[in-house]
């Protein structure tokens, strides 16, 4: 065999070895990119009288897209049910099952945003809120959830002072009952009908509905909680950990943290003093890094979410670095889980794992950048 066959030959077996793991193991892993149905028949086909998954919106929850983006929605919400071992999104009712490429394929513009300080929108249309409460929330999220970082969007109502049954109540002050109406513009409507929209209540060949127990706990084993913060409903072994974790992330006394002195209550740090916790790859990243800096403490230059911070960070604790294997587990749970942040818990016995492989290290031996090299898990 001459040269030049060989030559054509080895670029044969390179493009179709591309094409393999290009096209071919993305279809197998991701699923094809056209709608599809629940039901297939014996050839895994779409019977022609099955009805198609996803549904193209159309009417005003169309236009209410075009009003989402605008308001700049995008910023702060995600449409996008992560994957069970990225978080625990299916358990907090954010879905039945993570998303896959195929849901969003005949949206004209996909909204599916990259950072959570709002809950995940990708199926509040099947969380059962009404119309009407939507509507006050949009137009003061502060009257639903005092607490709320949601900006209130008043131009989008009118103002009423002789209401008809169709308008809405917005009861502003829980205390003094202060209540006024207002009625929903066009843009409002649009908006809401395009959230109630918002619905991956169908199965694909490629991704099913997940059935774990936290999916199916009991109403009272569920704690609801604010939905300008990470969670819309979290399982209750996960709010208790996360709850006692801003316990210590907020007290400033022995068993505390004392971290909101350097990274803030709302998480987002010092500019050029202190990082941000709220949407940082060191927090959502290596559990075990994490957990080194909260054993040992940090110094030198690091780069967070593009920006670069050099300073020195004591470990947490009162006195520093005196946090058990339990508090550690908590707080680093608590701060993966709030402020838009989504990530996989982190337990107790996880911190006792990397505390023993650290037995030679001498006591606040600062990790660096350096050293911290494990990779994202």
């Amino acid at each position: 065999m001459n040269n030049l066959a060989k030559f054509t030959i080895g670029i044969f077996f390179t493009l179709g070895m591309a094409w393999l793991a290009f096209v071919v193991g993305a279809r197998s892993q991701f699923g094809d990119l056209v709608p599809t149905s629940e039901v297939l028949d014996d050839d895994g086909l779409v019977p022609e009288d099955a009805e198609l998954f996803p549904v193209a919106n159309s009417g005003m929850a169309k236009q209410g897209a075009e009003e989402y983006a605008a308001l700049g929605c995008v910023t702060c919400h995600t449409q996008q049910v992560r994957r069970v071992e990225a978080g625990f999104d299916v358990e907090r009712g954010w879905g039945k099952r993570p998303s896959a490429p195929r849901d969003y394929v005949l949206q004209e513009h996909v909204l599916l945003g990259n950072s959570r300080i709002g809950p995940d929108l990708a199926n509040v249309g099947l969380r059962n809120y009404s119309d009407e409460w939507l509507h006050q929330h949009l137009f003061e999220p502060q009257s639903i959830f005092p607490s709320s970082l949601c900006p209130p969007s008043p131009f989008l109502y009118q103002q009423i002072d002789e209401p008809v049954i169709t308008d809405i109540k917005i009861v502003s002050n829980e205390v003094t009952k202060e209540t006024r109406y207002v009625r929903p513009t066009v843009r409002a409507n649009r908006l809401v009908a395009y959230l109630q929209a918002l619905k991956q209540d169908y199965e694909l060949p490629e991704v099913s509905f997940v059935e774990t127990e936290d999916v199916s706990v009991e109403e009272e084993d569920v704690v609801s909680t604010d939905v300008s913060t990470v969670s819309v409903s979290a399982p209750k072994w996960l709010q208790d950990q996360i709850d006692t974790g801003k316990e210590i992330y907020m007290k400033a006394s022995p068993g505390g943290g004392m971290c909101f002195a350097c990274h803030q209550q709302n998480g987002e740090g010092l500019a050029g003093q202190f990082p941000p916790l709220a949407g940082s790859d060191w927090v959502l990243g290596s559990k075990e890094r994490l957990i080194k800096i909260s054993m040992y403490g940090l110094m030198g230059e690091i780069e967070v979410n593009g920006v670069k911070y050099n300073n020195v960070m004591a470990p947490p604790g009162i006195p520093p670095g005196s946090l058990t294997d339990d508090q550690i587990a908590n707080v680093l749970t608590y701060i993966r889980n709030d402020w838009g942040n989504s990530a996989s818990a982190v337990s107790a016995e996880e911190v006792a794992t990397v505390r023993a492989s650290l037995k030679g290290r001498a006591p606040m031996q600062m990790f660096t950048s350096a050293e911290l090299t494990t990779p994202i898990q």
